[in-house]
């Protein structure tokens, strides 16, 4: 079929014409020239052989036309409906072929065209993929920044320990979008690191955990992941969790060790670049991996729990009695005459509480200084452990002052009955001599026995002379009858 492709269309058809006519033309010239005496049948048998001769000639050169008309059909089509353009591979040297070469140019044309737009459209999609992710770092780090400025406001609302570090925890676990978050705080004298505060954390992982007193975990500074943040200084990222080679597993607290699928730990450091301890965060719920754009932010969160830690020292340092480790008496004070003023607009309950030592003075003059500071200094610790985070409390040498806002009559007397029974249970020797401690207390409460809440102190110290002057190792309530 190629061999008739090698002529053109018009040569084929003159070729089959001439062919068709010619054979007869010949065949009977020769016999009438040769003289040939021919039969009707013989003249019958080369006329059926000279439309023979025709048709297939006929055949051949229309096959040669028509079979690459149809390959190019199905390329044309093909293109139609897939929009692919196939190289049509047509070895003839013909017209067709002539259509099929410029078929063939006009499809490579358009296969480029396509490759282009498609290159340009890769390179605006993975130019915009570009655009929405600094778009989203912006919003990100903007969210970050007023959650950043959000917590610093509240921050400098109360100087209370624990509430600044709830505040900054509460807000770490929202906008981390964490389970839990923790700071562990590094006791230098101890060499080792306890939980300073937990938020976030599910009930059942907080069973064990009292409040502000979080005692079930302790790590030696060099150990766990915790551990080698505090020797490099740098944050570090475990999203296998507890599976971490690094991990410290506690075989008391296995069962909370398992919940830990991802951990970010942060170096908590102070203005001179000492490492103070780490904060925790637990368990990433989305994205669910913690990533290398979150260390900026948890970076400012940990400067501003250095700058509460530091805060706190300086407070303590300024604010707070050295024998007894209570707030100070003018700063108490201040405390009572904001607390009055809030009790008095918002017309709430407030009692006062002064407590004395019984026969104090005597106790030094038989005793001497480091014995006296010892007995304050246990009081102190003990009246502390039954104060609320609301509750305030101060101390005079051996009187204490004990503000509890929110509080009625009957939690005042349950509260002195608490410091009595806590206080008396111990016993301190000197010289081999025995001493038994008791408390004499005067309770007053606004509104309930005292009218004017700025009165309540002088309220509270009547009672208490009341208490002493009846013999002492009592509490007696405040009458503004008598």
């Amino acid at each position: 079929m190629n061999l008739f492709r090698n002529f053109s269309i018009k040569t084929r058809l003159l070729a089959t014409f001439l062919l068709s006519v010619a054979f007869p033309i010949i065949v009977f010239t020769y016999i009438i020239l040769s003289k040939i005496e021919v039969n009707i049948h013989t003249i019958i048998f080369l006329g059926i052989v000279s439309i023979l001769i025709a048709v297939i000639s006929a055949i051949l050169v229309s096959s040669s036309v028509i079979a690459p008309i149809y390959i190019i059909i199905n390329a044309l089509q093909t293109f139609q409906t897939k929009k692919s353009a196939a190289v049509l591979r047509d070895y003839g040297d013909d017209e067709i072929a002539e259509i099929s070469a410029e078929l063939n140019r006009i499809f490579a044309e358009w296969n480029r065209e396509i490759v282009s737009l498609g290159k340009k459209q890769f390179q605006q999609e993975k130019e915009s993929e570009k655009n929405q992710y600094q778009i989203s770092l912006a919003e990100q780090q903007l969210v970050q920044t007023r959650s950043l400025l959000t917590v610093a406001r509240l921050l400098n609302t109360t100087f209370d320990f624990q509430t600044n570090l709830k505040t900054i925890l509460d807000e770490a676990v929202r906008s981390m979008n964490v389970q839990w978050t923790s700071i562990l705080l590094i006791n230098r004298e101890k060499n080792e690191m306890t939980v300073a505060c937990v938020r976030g954390m599910e009930q059942s992982l907080l069973d064990t955990l009292e409040e502000e007193d979080y005692p079930s975990v302790r790590l030696k500074p060099h150990e766990g992941l915790a551990g080698v943040v505090i020797k490099e200084g740098l944050p570090l990222i475990a999203n296998k969790g507890c599976k971490d080679p690094r991990f410290k597993h506690f075989n008391e607290f296995k069962d909370k060790d398992d919940k830990i699928a991802g951990l970010l730990c942060a170096p908590i450091t102070d203005s001179e670049g000492n490492v103070l301890g780490v904060m925790n965060f637990v368990n990433r719920i989305v994205p669910p991996v913690f990533r290398n754009e979150d260390l900026t932010y948890v970076s400012d969160l940990c400067l501003l729990a250095s700058l509460v830690i530091e805060r706190n020292r300086m407070y303590s340092n300024l604010f707070t009695d050295v024998d007894t480790g209570l707030t100070a008496h003018n700063v108490w004070k201040g405390y009572l005459a904001e607390e009055t003023a809030r009790s008095l607009r918002y017309a709430q309950n407030l009692t006062i509480a002064v407590f004395e030592i019984d026969n104090f003075k005597n106790i030094a003059i038989e005793t001497n200084n480091d014995f006296i500071d010892n007995i304050l200094n246990n009081c102190g610790k003990n009246l502390t452990t039954l104060l609320r985070e609301t509750d305030k409390a101060s101390s005079v040498q051996e009187r204490f002052f004990c503000m509890l806002p929110n509080t009625e009559i009957s939690g005042g007397v349950f509260f002195a009955g608490r410091v009595k029974e806590l206080i008396e249970s111990e016993t301190y020797t000197f010289s081999g001599k025995k001493y038994d401690l008791t408390l004499s207390a005067g309770i007053a409460c606004y509104p309930m026995n005292v009218n004017e809440p700025n009165a309540l102190l002088k309220s509270s110290l009547k009672a208490l002379a009341k208490a002493k002057e009846q013999g002492g190792n009592k509490a007696v309530l405040f009458d503004q009858e008598k």
